[in-house]
């Protein structure tokens, strides 16, 4: 049986009352939404985990955008739509290999013959050949829906889902990853990128990618231990700048040339005015800040100051 009454028979209201009706109605599928997030976030995060990761990939063409969609839909459970995306995705980007590499012939090819070709000719090593013939053989199964396929449990979906989704993770990240090539002149390509919607939900997780992507291309470990709350720094600080209109001062550290942006609340504005400091000023101060959710500083605030 397949229910599908979603919305309320809108027939039976004043047409003029209708949007009223409907306005509600949305609100309360709201909070369906809401309870459905909150109930499964547990298993969303944990299949989060469970992907595998290429970093950073300089080429890219529409396989990239199926990808993204594949990933999203084994995070929230959808594994059948899962398997049928990320097949197409990986075809997608057999065609694209192959123009790439100068057979363009084969661009029109089924998929078997496409991979059989490109192996034969010695462009498709045997390893990355039999990851995206897994692929073609799970996916194949999930297209003609047969009857073996429908009477796979919600476990095995959920096993050729991942499997296929980190094949042709792993796939792209062996053929057009940047592997140990990475340049520091491209780091701020690849932070301005993060900060696009395309790569990012919103600012919380565009912090936690660039957090992440210091953390591999720089080896940098700039996460705090997740037992630290609260971050303390004092010595000696130049101050670079005061800025009343927006509440914040920005302090040099001295030790290592660092800029630290503080907020400046009215009774810290009392202790720069009353002790008449000034930009360009040397200062010993103590300072602080919460550590946030990414393990990062976040606002920094002055305890103590002396000039």
């Amino acid at each position: 049986m397949y229910i599908d009454f979603h919305k309320y028979n809108y027939n039976l209201v004043d047409p003029n009352e209708r949007q009223a009706y409907e306005s509600r109605d949305k609100e309360a599928y709201k909070v369906v939404l809401r309870k459905w997030l909150e109930d499964n976030i547990e298993q969303f995060v944990s299949r989060k985990w469970e992907i595998d990761e290429i970093h950073y990939l300089a080429e890219i063409s529409d396989f990239i955008r199926l990808l993204r969609e594949g990933e999203q839909l084994y995070e929230l459970g959808f594994f059948t739509s899962c398997i049928a995306l990320i097949g197409v995705s990986a075809e997608d980007f057999t065609k694209y290999l192959a123009v790439k590499l100068g057979k363009p012939q084969y661009e029109s090819q089924t998929q078997y013959n496409r991979l059989e070709n490109l192996k034969n000719d010695g462009l498709l090593p045997q390893a990355t050949f039999q990851l995206l013939d897994d692929i073609r053989k799970v996916r194949n199964d999930c297209l003609h829906y047969n009857q073996n396929f429908k009477q796979k449990s919600e476990t095995q979906l959920k096993q050729e889902a991942i499997l296929v989704l980190n094949n042709l993770k792993m796939t792209l990240k062996n053929m057009l990853g940047i592997g140990n090539n990475f340049s520091l002149s491209g780091f701020t390509d690849i932070i301005s990128e993060i900060g696009s919607e395309l790569n990012a939900k919103n600012k919380q997780e565009m912090a936690a990618k660039v957090k992440n992507a210091v953390s591999h291309l720089l080896n940098i470990p700039i996460a705090f231990d997740p037992k630290e709350n609260v971050r303390v720094r004092y010595g000696l600080f130049k101050i670079e700048e005061i800025d009343f209109d927006f509440h914040e001062t920005t302090f040099a550290d001295l030790s290592n040339g660092f800029p630290v942006i503080l907020e400046l609340p009215d009774e810290k504005k009392k202790i720069f005015t009353e002790n008449h400091l000034k930009e360009g000023q040397t200062v010993f101060a103590l300072i602080y800040s919460k550590i946030d959710q990414n393990g990062l500083t976040a606002v920094w605030n002055i305890l103590d100051i002396k000039k």
